[in-house]
């Protein structure tokens, strides 16, 4: 069986957009991070919902309500993906706001700016 898209996508959507809600400001989580946080559906193989995760969330993610810190989220490498109607400028921009920096090729160090959920334990500041 193929899962191109969450068997439910409003549920799964309304998953992401609470886990990305909570993400705190100047830390940032991957796709595949968010998606983690999220059971994969009850038919689905473990191996296939660690490919289509980030994918998933990607999607949801394209369409954020407004009250969702939809920049927080960026791709595995540390890098911004582009997002429909804005571009990377943008989103980099407003994590750079909120206090997190870019290297030389343009990607947040996921150790120092990462987040790995409320039940992680604090990593102590670099800063």
């Amino acid at each position: 069986m193929r899962f191109s898209s969450p068997p439910d996508p409003k549920a799964f959507a309304s998953s992401v957009y609470a886990i990305v809600r909570a993400i705190p400001r100047g830390k940032v989580m991957t796709y595949g991070q968010v998606g983690m946080r999220i059971p994969p559906p009850g038919n689905m193989p473990a191996d296939q919902y660690l490919r289509a995760a980030p994918i998933w969330v990607g999607g949801a993610m394209a369409n954020a309500p407004d009250d969702v810190p939809w920049q927080r989220v960026i791709n595995s490498q540390g890098k911004i993906s582009p997002r429909p109607g804005l571009g990377p400028a943008v989103q980099r921009q407003m994590l750079e706001r909120e206090g997190v920096t870019f290297d030389a090729r343009e990607r947040v160090d996921l150790k120092r700016f990462g987040w790995a959920g409320p039940d992680a334990p604090e990593q102590p500041s670099l800063i």
